[in-house]
């Protein structure tokens, strides 16, 4: 048995088991040998509890570090804007670096991404919105406004879902209330509709104003979660194509409140919250 060391850090209440397996071998370890069951550690009732794990790795370029994570189903996903906070927190407070505006590039399966750390918030440049079907990837051939676009009828909801991609896909929906959806059954219905070969990421939203959003999330091999980064980025994304917001939107979360700027098609998504270290710990694993 060896003990290991971690961090759980957690942005808007999405929350992740952070290990820093640079200059050691926990993430090789990981992957060929199986020393740990991340579904075990995430489970809350059995385990650290968390919405996933995330792997800080040497970058293979002139970067300052990768990011790897994992869902807390045990399934690897290309990006988290929530988890990404996390890391670039941790980054900034073990790393012993005084500068508080220092920028950090970072490696990840979607790409690289870069964050600004200033005066406790984290603004990261999430990438360029995705809204090529076949990228996202989705089947939905239709579009409204460039959006590819689908009306989806289940028992007691039918309604037009949107579908962009942020380096994981996201499936949107507008609603005059949000209050009465029972996410628990509409989540893993839409998560594994057949029109997203990945299965997808699905999100009911209410515009409050045009500068503010409230949101339910249902997060791809997570289930219910109190916020998605990268979800907060595809929503702003949507409405502002669909002329329902501004530029510069407040995103509010079940966990908190996210800053998201957009407005042109090629231009990268920024994304403004915090993120804040809950404990440390170590784990004993094979």
């Amino acid at each position: 048995m060896k003990n290991i060391t971690f961090e759980k850090y957690q942005g808007n209440g999405n929350d992740f088991i952070v290990i820093d397996s640079r200059g050691n071998d926990l993430f090789k370890n990981y992957k060929t040998n199986n020393i740990f069951d991340i579904k075990k550690i995430c489970n809350r009732q059995f385990g650290i509890g968390a919405d996933g794990v995330i792997f800080i790795e040497e970058p293979n370029e002139d970067n300052y570090a990768k990011m790897i994570i994992f869902n807390s189903d045990g399934s690897e996903a290309q990006m988290c804007g929530n988890g990404i906070r996390c890391l670039v927190e941790y980054l900034h407070v073990n790393d012993s670096i005084n500068n508080k505006n220092i920028e950090y590039k970072i490696e990840t399966k979607a790409g690289l991404k870069i964050a600004k750390y200033i005066n406790d918030e984290i603004t990261v440049k999430m990438g360029v919105p995705i809204l090529e079907s076949q990228n996202i990837p989705t089947t939905i051939e239709k579009k409204i406004n460039s959006i590819p676009s689908h009306e989806f009828n289940e028992k007691n909801f039918n309604n037009i879902g949107y579908a962009v991609g942020m380096g994981n896909p996201h499936l949107i929906f507008f609603l005059q209330d949000i209050e009465s959806i029972v996410i628990s059954r509409l989540g893993p219905i839409f998560e594994k509709n057949e029109l997203f070969p990945e299965k997808t990421n699905v999100h009911f939203c209410q515009i409050l104003n045009r500068d503010n959003i409230n949101v339910k999330v249902w997060e791809r091999g997570a289930g219910p979660t109190l916020a998605c980064g990268t979800g907060a980025c595809a929503i702003h994304v949507a409405a502002y194509k669909l002329g329902l917001c501004n530029s510069q939107t407040i995103v509010n979360l079940p966990g908190g409140n996210l800053k998201i700027d957009w407005s042109k098609d090629d231009c990268e998504v920024m994304m403004t919250g915090n993120a804040k270290k809950v404990f440390s710990g170590s784990m004993l694993v094979n």
